[in-house]
């Protein structure tokens, strides 16, 4: 097997939270050992074990590079490479065909095919099916399966395959029997039939998922993981995850607070990983409920909030206030266009001119007919950052005479609630990873307001104007453009209050080696990871 063993750029790797340790480096073991087992604890549960439902970030991060494989992946220079289709041709602006590989079966032992290809793009694109991520596969034709091993699909994108490596192949004989509109409820997604490194094994209720080596995993796509068993653990209570750390009882914890990370980094053999990611905070508003349609209100929102506080009390400074959704990161960024400030004064003036107004001198506004403005905001549960943050933005609200109660929802809940038709919510916290291709079309474009992501209910007709330029330009100049101005409208009417970018931040025993996590995501090496003095148990179990 031929392996990396050296960390990538991407990764920074600290003795302590805010500098160099005193402390020896360990002895540096020689090589990769094989064998072990490799502890994770996280917040999330995999809502779905299924990448034609779940749109938990860590979940499909499992998938994608765990247990299932997509027909393209990135390198570690984001350009395209083998996955499944071991060949690719662009026809033109008009198709592209696929040629897989021979040797991938699944986890039960049957051959991963054209079929199979077909089945996953068909579901994907059937509504009933609710796929989450629906934009990554726009402007993708229905597939023709020209043989068992080769597929052909009609495009019209200016960027087909951007999204590509997102999107993994599921097995057509495990789930062609299942309606897409029961894929949500289908017993497959709590025992998942996959055909990557990794194999399921077991799954124990909000408390683990367990997966074990898979010894037949091509050669030419890496051959079989270094560890013989993975474990991830549900663990809600960040301290509670650095707590296993600290005890051994873990390798790596995604879920601590940077507070907590930096706490506990100075035990001895821990170590701090920080990962450039693509992910930012938001506070969602919704904008079918008023006055949260008004760009005045949700601009005066944001400017009562003290960001670089929150990054700088929340997450050890870790954090780049945002001006919007579209990243440094992204070829089309802006950086002449400044995040609001934070300027208390500005939002009360808004909120005024808004005929939002403390009328009864207690402390707090009413609408212009003499009613009470009290707002919820919704939080997911079981995690002391969310609840913290949640508890700063509405002691910021409070400032500028807003009232505002925190309510700590359930995280499978809270998705439900913010992406249903009712949209029961007025304002919620949530993190998003926005993709390497910049569409924006599901979560801000007007057309897309049924859209279960278009959250704010937003309208802005300049923004479509842009969002569909985007969709359909190929001249880069013009791209770059569109991107600029509509960075600027998104910052200045604020459908969500962008709080920041940050990096990840995770906990990690010195005993594991080769997390190589860059900005394709944190488990994007996961079947190189190896643990310093492991023993191999012998086959796993079949």
């Amino acid at each position: 097997m031929r392996r990396r063993a050296t960390i990538t750029a991407f990764t920074i790797l600290l003795a302590t939270g805010c500098g160099a340790d005193d402390r020896p480096e360990p002895e540096e073991q020689v090589g990769p050992a094989v064998g072990g087992t490799l502890v994770i604890v996280s917040t999330d549960n995999f809502d779905h074990a299924n990448p034609l439902v779940t749109s938990m970030r860590y979940a499909q991060e499992m998938l994608r590079y765990a247990l299932f494989l997509p027909l393209l992946r990135w390198d570690e220079t984001l350009a395209l490479a083998p996955a499944l289709a071991e060949q690719w041709t662009v026809e033109g602006d008009t198709a592209v065909v696929f040629r897989l590989r021979r040797d991938v079966r699944w986890h039960d032992g049957e051959p991963t095919t054209a079929w199979d290809v077909a089945f996953t793009f068909e579901r994907a694109a059937n509504p009933a099916t609710a796929f989450p991520n629906v934009d990554w596969i726009k402007g993708w034709g229905p597939p023709v399966v020209v043989d068992s091993f080769t597929i052909r699909f009609r495009i019209d994108h200016p960027d087909p395959l951007a999204m590509v490596p997102l999107l993994t192949i599921v097995p057509r004989h495990k789930l062609e029997r299942v309606a897409p509109e029961q894929m949500r409820q289908a017993a497959f997604n709590r025992a998942p039939v996959g055909n990557g490194p990794f194999q399921f094994v077991a799954y124990i209720d909000n408390d683990r998922w367990e997966f074990e080596a898979n010894l037949n995993f091509p050669e030419s796509l890496g051959g079989r993981p270094y560890v013989d068993r993975l474990v991830w653990r549900i663990v809600p209570d960040g301290a509670a995850q650095a707590v296993e750390l600290i005890t051994g009882r873990a390798h790596l914890a995604l879920g601590a607070t940077v507070e907590q990370v930096v706490d506990a980094v100075s035990q001895a053999d821990l170590r701090l990983i920080v990962r450039p990611s693509r992910q930012y905070g938001f506070v969602g508003w919704n904008g079918r409920r008023p006055p949260l349609g008004n760009a005045a209100v949700r601009r005066a929102l944001t400017l009562a909030l003290d960001r670089q506080t929150m990054v700088d009390a929340l997450r050890a400074g870790y954090g780049e206030l945002a001006s919007g959704p579209i990243g440094a990161w992204n070829r089309g960024f802006d950086a002449s266009i400044a995040p609001l400030p934070f300027a208390p004064d500005s939002a009360r003036a808004l909120l005024e001119a808004a005929g939002l107004r403390d009328r009864d001198g207690d402390g707090f506004r009413e609408r212009a007919d003499g009613s009470p403005l009290r707002l919820s905001l919704k939080v997911p549960a079981n995690n002391t950052f969310n609840r913290n943050l949640g508890e700063m933005v509405i002691n910021d609200l409070r400032n500028v005479g807003i009232r505002m109660e925190l309510r700590p929802t359930e995280a499978n809940t809270l998705i439900a609630d913010v992406t249903s038709p009712a949209r029961e919510f007025d304002a919620f916290i949530y993190g998003w990873e926005a993709d390497f291709r910049l569409d924006l079309r599901g979560l801000f474009h007007s057309a897309e307001i049924r859209n279960p992501l278009q959250f704010a209910a937003y309208r802005n007709a300049a923004a479509d104007s842009l969002i569909d330029r985007l969709a359909t330009s190929r001249d880069t100049a013009q791209m770059h453009e569109a991107t600029s101005r509509l960075q600027q409208i998104l910052r200045d009417e604020q459908p969500w209050s962008f709080l920041y970018f940050y990096p990840d931040v995770y906990l990690a025993s010195s005993r594991l080696r080769g997390a190589d996590m860059d900005i394709r995501g944190a488990l994007v090496n996961l079947s190189e990871w190896w643990l310093a003095g492991a023993v191999q148990s012998g086959p796993a179990t079949k």
